[in-house]
């Protein structure tokens, strides 16, 4: 049986109560500023808005965009109107005109950019997709605004290009694609949407293809750096010798604290804010002109202003708190108990409030932000994969890539991320005539200063190493360790003997004991096997000579406070 057949036989959907029943936690969001975060464009172009809803799964004749298909890969579908969001697409996708950011000149200029998928409005992702998750208490629904979702996006994609590829292929289904997609078909009005969706199924087949996981992602994770270095290294340059299969899936990280962070990823190797969220754009459907005339190089797709103006939502968002009407009480002497042991044996990497802030004489503006742990791979033990893949791999660059790299052939991947990107953004910048000050604003005025005077980027101190978070409202962003390997705070505080080698995720019922989620096996759940590479649940001993049970309950219940 196939995979797409398994999965279409033994996925029971458990419907969340009706929409009027979801509680929202009080996170410093209006509901109209929530729907902007949902919804804003920010440059991602999946596809024509009118094909996604025209499209059928690969097994049926339903539609892919249809609720039911789309719940089942852990997305969003919205419990409420919003104004930007008039179709009902699930959280997280918006609407963009076509190509928006390029005028004709720079059409004629890289007319291939462009591509044959049609005018209209395109369908692209947001930020929300994989940053706003609906949790439950025994079934009841609570929103957690910027929290980790449970997305399968890997499983998502792969099987839109299947669908699409079918619908080429098979005469009836373009037949009813065709049906949907046009008012009045006429042979000549099918022969050229043929035409359209045969050179946008080329598009799409390529790109699932370098997104196409070695190691299966699963609910909440993706290798988005490697899937960002394709997309930017194999198809904008159109070079196939870079492709790197996607085989290091980290989880989602959480949004709150991220504008007042010096450095954000798991591997802290971006700290401007602009290029943090541009990359992310680049790497989920964004386009850049990398190749061609000299003249177009670096246009991009990107949505600077949205861009912007999303890092300014984030800043308002808090982290949530444990609600203990709805979650039940939180045992405040355990707690104070938990609080000693946590400041012994984990604050040193872990900065919790009121947090310790970087030396304002280290920014070139005098600003400063919440300072991050940084502990080597090595001695964290955790699995190897993720920090291993990008400080080994290579990229060969091209005409429009190597100017913006001293003219090298061959640079370091995360070098080749961070300047191609840098370059793509200043383009961007000069088109819409920001001031040094605006240019600074953009960056998060994460600047240091420079020789001579003069300010110049942050740059990763190493990229050995991974970043240990703040941990407010970890409650709400489970699995645990980079690579999601932990299904609970109680297994990680547990010596690796102890930890499950096999859970399952894509539950959204807390578990509010063990802090994560309840991961047993169910239908539709996704089997978490951490003996594959880069899945290991190996690592984080501390203390090194473990904690007993009370002990790692008072953590628990100290961290229900923040």
């Amino acid at each position: 049986m196939s995979r797409r057949a398994a999965l279409a036989f033994i996925i029971v959907l458990t419907a969340l109560p009706a929409a009027a029943d979801v509680t929202y936690l009080d996170q410093g969001w209006s509901d109209e500023l929530r729907g902007r975060f949902y919804y804003t464009p920010q440059g991602s172009q999946m596809m024509p808005y009118a094909w996604f809803n025209a499209i059928e799964t690969a097994d049926s004749e339903r539609l892919f965009a249809d609720a039911l298909n789309l719940e089942r890969y852990g997305l969003l579908i919205p419990e409420r109107d919003y104004a930007m969001n008039p179709g009902g697409l699930p959280i997280g996708f918006a609407l963009d005109n076509a190509w928006a950011p390029y005028d004709e000149a720079r059409i004629a200029l890289a007319p291939d950019v462009v591509g044959a998928a049609g005018d209209g409005r395109q369908v692209g992702l947001t930020c929300a997709a994989c940053h706003t998750a609906t949790v439950t208490v025994e079934g009841r629904p609570i929103r957690i605004d910027g929290a980790p979702a449970h997305f399968d996006f890997d499983s998502f994609y792969a099987d839109l290009a299947e669908a699409v590829s079918l619908t080429l292929l098979d005469e009836e289904r373009f037949e009813r694609f065709a049906g949907r997609v046009l008012a009045t078909p006429s042979l000549t009005g099918l022969a050229e949407l043929k035409l359209r969706l045969a050179a946008f199924q080329v598009e799409i087949t390529g790109d699932a293809a370098i997104r196409r996981p070695a190691l299966a992602s699963g609910f909440g994770r993706v290798d988005a750096l490697t899937q960002i270095i394709n997309s930017l290294a194999v198809r904008d340059q159109r070079e196939p010798s870079n492709l790197v299969a996607p085989a290091a899936p980290t989880s989602f990280p959480p949004l709150w604290l991220t504008s007042q962070l010096e450095f954000v990823q798991w591997n802290p190797v971006a700290a401007s804010p602009i290029g943090r969220n541009g990359g992310q754009v680049l790497g989920v459907f964004g386009q850049a002109v990398l190749t061609g005339p000299p003249e177009g190089w670096y246009a991009s797709t990107m949505l600077l202003g949205e861009l912007h103006e999303l890092e300014a939502w984030i800043a308002d968002l808090e982290p949530p708190r444990w609600d203990e009407e709805l979650m039940g009480p939180i045992d405040a002497d355990l707690a104070r108990e938990g609080a000693e042991l946590f400041d012994t044996n984990c604050a040193a990497c872990h900065n919790m409030a009121p947090y310790r802030h970087t030396d304002p004489s280290e920014n070139f503006f005098g600003e400063t932000f919440i300072a991050i742990g940084r502990v080597d791979y090595r001695k964290v033990g955790t699995d190897p994969t993720y920090v291993e893949t990008l400080a080994q791999r290579l990229v060969k660059t091209g005409p429009a890539t190597r100017r913006l790299l001293d003219d090298q052939q061959v640079v370091p991947a995360a070098q080749f991320f961070l300047r191609t990107v840098g370059g793509v953004i200043a383009r961007a910048m000069d088109e819409a005539g920001l001031t040094e000050a605006d240019k600074a604003a953009l960056n998060g005025f994460r600047l240091r200063p420079g020789a001579g005077g003069a300010p110049e980027p942050y740059t990763p101190r190493s990229l050995t190493e991974l970043k240990a978070s703040p941990l407010a409202g970890v409650w709400a962003t489970g699995p645990y360790l980079h690579n999601g390997s932990v299904p609970t705070v109680y297994e990680l505080l547990s010596p690796e003997g102890e930890r499950r080698d096999v859970f399952w995720t894509g539950g959204r019922e807390l578990d509010r004991s063990h802090l994560g989620f309840v991961s047993d096996d169910a239908p539709g759940r996704f089997r978490f096997d951490t003996s594959l590479p880069g899945n290991r649940n190996t690592g984080h001993n501390y203390p090194p000579e473990g904690l007993n049970e009370r002990s790692r309950l008072a953590i628990i219940e100290y961290l229900k406070t923040q």
